[in-house]
């Protein structure tokens, strides 16, 4: 099946309720011990989703596995017995009132293309309602004051109620179709609070204005909306953030792949056809779609986005390779397994399990909706039933009572506490050139009790220099001659001490090997030192290449992958906070010690895969520490995805990009220092603004109780309050002292 026929399919099966007829038995897959099924949910924004669907799922006596990842919004079901048991199980959840579809990376990014314009109108629409009313409102305040005519009172209160409305039934959907999906499916979620809420402070506003009265206040309706669109929008953004990382390490598969028959005959076939024991063709400058070994060829493969070791990997007959690796001539590879149990396929897992495991972050909205609103709602309610029923007074004055309450109480300052800090501190850090990708980022950044370093890249430039020269210029202009004939990192490496050097005419690369050429008396080579006729290996530097020609004794080209030139100050800035950082490397382990060394680094860790490193951290973890993790290479992107909190930079593998919580300048490994510090700084701010609003509650929400304030006052001090709170966050912007040296 094509890919494009693929996606029509998955077209074909819309995540909506009411497509409950179409089949994903399709796409089912054979597990170990059953069948296996992942599907695209549509609908689910949080804890109780997750529960709601896993609990009703697992009652089923034939499913042995129901995991929903929210971040993905990937379903994955295990169960015994038919194949079509697959319809019935997405029937289940579709009864749930969520829409579902068979996972497909292609079709989330559709749909997450289409959620984040819904989300980005719906936001744009209730914040022009938000600004316009609040105008409006201003006015009939300021003429209150003023003895303003009621007539021209009554109009300013009809013309806000013109833009209120319509703005609450378009910016709401989002929030109104998904509380009624619950509704119909009798349960609840998140957002059946959130629609209550909107839809009660605007029914209030409705009643007052139909009565003619003075204190209709729709500017707390739009408000509440906008601060929860935002919250809802900063959610979307930091899991499509995420989701990115999986994305992007699913590009580095190769889509197809070249098997050769055995007859000889050259057959292309999708990637995750191939099983254990074909054999595929490889051709220079493509990526290896199965892990396996070399069965014929020799070649160059780049695997410092995959392992992590800084120059290219010399393979041969027998020889393993990973998937996702690029080779730099022809091989014939033997697949030793599928592409869903090859490495790649295994980070990408890693990455998935690292995202749910540390979770993710609790946005502006859950705060809002999940615990304020549904609180403050019921105070307004007992304050409306106790002043009517208790204190003998009119429903229209209980009513106005218990609009106060609501006004007062909304959470605009709480809703603006975190986010304005996150705003402008993020944007002090984007000055700087550092991007924080997520506000919370920070908060997990003033945390952090620990840090690790990954090495190539990382703490080293990642590009091989020249250490130790062979005193002969004469066999040095040679070098660089043959090393016009390769585009080898070392070989570059020599050819820029002489960029002037000609290609000697005849020069062949073997690949793997080394280039050969004719002079006179003989041939030269450049190369490894077996291609050179030398037994010895490298002492000391990262890598060697030997030169060998007529009449003379082979010499070598020591190389080394040199340190960041702001290495070890920011080790010493990073000591002076009481920091004792580790090392995790895919590299050599001698490699390791060496710049261990260097940089007085105790626990320093080589030759570790992805898992090796994801182990790392799960142990600080589990000891309950606080792990700041700083890479660039995708065997990196699961450490990152999986530590408290995470660094990459501008040059680093898209994947480790998608996976951090920052990406740093490529030259200014130093710069995470400042980042901490705002960090702290920022966090420190957070907190005061929480105290604040906190504080402006305790204290006016009971004298809203009492009847002792009127709408107008309440307007009034909610305004002050969110006030407060945003010129508190614009200290946020002022670099700390020590982070501007």
């Amino acid at each position: 099946m094509s890919a494009a026929d693929t996606l029509g399919q998955l077209e074909s099966i819309v995540p909506a309720a009411s497509q409950s007829a179409r089949s994903v038995a399709g796409f089912v897959q054979a597990g170990a011990d059953g069948w296996r099924l992942h599907m695209l949910v549509d609908g689910a924004h949080c804890a109780a989703c997750i529960a709601t669907i896993e609990t009703r799922l697992r009652r089923d006596p034939d499913v042995i596995e129901a995991r929903l990842n929210l971040t993905l919004r990937r379903l994955t079901v295990a169960w015994r017995g038919d194949r079509e048991t697959a319809n019935r199980i997405a029937g289940m959840v579709e009864a749930l009132g969520y829409g579902v579809a068979p996972f497909d990376p292609q079709h989330l990014v559709r749909v997450d293309d289409q959620t984040g314009r819904e989300l980005l109108r719906a936001m744009a629409i209730a914040g022009f309602a938000s600004s316009n009313v609040m105008m409006l409102s201003l006015a009939v305040w300021a003429g209150q004051a003023q003895d303003m005519p009621h007539g021209t009172q009554m109009l300013f209160q009809w013309l806000a109620a013109l833009v209120t409305l319509p703005a609450v039934a378009v910016a709401g959907k989002p929030f109104f179709r998904s509380a009624l999906q619950a509704v119909r499916a009798r349960r609840t979620n998140i957002d059946v609070p959130i629609a209550l809420g909107i839809l009660l402070t605007t029914s209030i506003s409705v009643i007052e204005l139909a009565r003619q009265g003075r204190d209709v206040y729709f500017d707390s309706a739009a408000a509440l909306l906008f601060v929860l669109l935002v919250g809802r929008y900063l959610d979307f953004r930091v899991r499509a953030r995420t989701r990115g990382a999986v994305e992007r390490l699913l590009m580095l598969k190769a889509h197809g792949a070249a098997v050769v028959q055995p007859d000889g005959r050259i057959e292309v076939l999708t990637a995750e056809a191939v099983t254990p024991g074909m054999i595929v063709l490889v051709r220079a400058g493509e990526r290896v779609p199965v892990d396996g070994h070399v069965d014929h060829g020799c070649a160059d493969l780049e695997v410092s986005i995959v392992t992590g070791e800084s120059l290219p990997r010399a393979v041969r007959p027998g020889d393993a390779v990973l998937a996702g690796s690029i080779s730099s001539g022809i091989l014939r590879v033997r697949a030793t397994s599928a592409v869903e149990d090859s490495h790649l396929a295994e980070v990408v897992r890693l990455v998935e399990q690292a995202e749910l495991q540390r979770g993710p972050a609790v946005t502006v909205a859950d705060r809002v909706a999940r615990i304020w609103t549904p609180v403050i709602h019921g105070i307004a309610l007992l304050t409306l039933l106790g002043w009517w029923l208790l204190a003998d007074a009119t429903f229209a004055t209980a009513l106005l009572h218990a609009v106060s309450v609501l006004i007062i109480a909304c959470p605009c300052a709480i809703g603006l506490a975190v986010p304005a800090v996150q705003v402008v501190a993020i944007g002090a850090l984007l000055k700087r050139g550092i991007l924080v990708r997520s506000g919370d980022a920070l908060e997990r950044l003033a945390a952090v009790d620990h840090v690790a370093f990954d090495k190539t890249g990382t703490l080293t430039e990642g590009r091989p220099r020249i250490v130790e020269w062979p005193d002969d210029p004469a066999a040095i202009r040679l070098a660089a001659s043959l090393a016009t004939a390769s585009n080898h990192p070392a070989a570059q490496a020599i050819l820029a001490a002489d960029p002037s050097a000609a290609m000697i005419e005849g020069a062949v690369e073997h690949a793997g090997l080394g280039v050969s050429a004719p002079i006179a008396g003989g041939e030269a080579r450049l190369g490894r030192a077996a291609f050179c006729g030398v037994a010895a290996s490298s002492a000391g530097s990262d890598s060697e290449i030997w030169l060998s020609r007529p009449g003379h004794e082979p010499l070598r080209f020591g190389f080394r992958d040199p340190l960041r030139r702001d290495a070890e100050t920011t080790f010493s800035s990073l000591g002076r906070q009481g920091f004792e950082p580790s090392l995790l490397s895919g590299d050599r382990q001698s490699v390791v010690n060496d710049i261990a060394a260097k940089l007085k680094i105790a626990d320093a860790r080589g030759e570790l895969l992805p898992a090796g490193k994801l182990a790392a951290l799960h142990a600080w973890r589990a000891e309950g520490r606080k792990v700041l993790m700083l890479g660039d290479g995708l065997n990196d992107a699961p450490g990152l995805a999986a530590a408290y909190v995470s660094a990459s930079f501008t040059h680093g593998a898209p994947a480790s990009q998608s996976a951090a919580d920052i990406v740093l300048p490529s030259d200014r490994l130093g710069a995470i220092v400042p980042a901490w510090r705002m960090g702290r700084r920022a966090t420190a701010i957070i907190h005061q603004n929480l105290v604040l609003a906190a504080l402006y509650n305790i204290a006016l929400i009971p004298i809203a109780v009492l009847g002792l304030v009127t709408p107008l006052g309440a307007a009034i001090a909610m305004a002050a309050s969110s006030l407060t709170v945003t010129l508190n966050a614009l200290r946020a912007g002022r670099l700390p002292a020590e982070a501007t040296s």
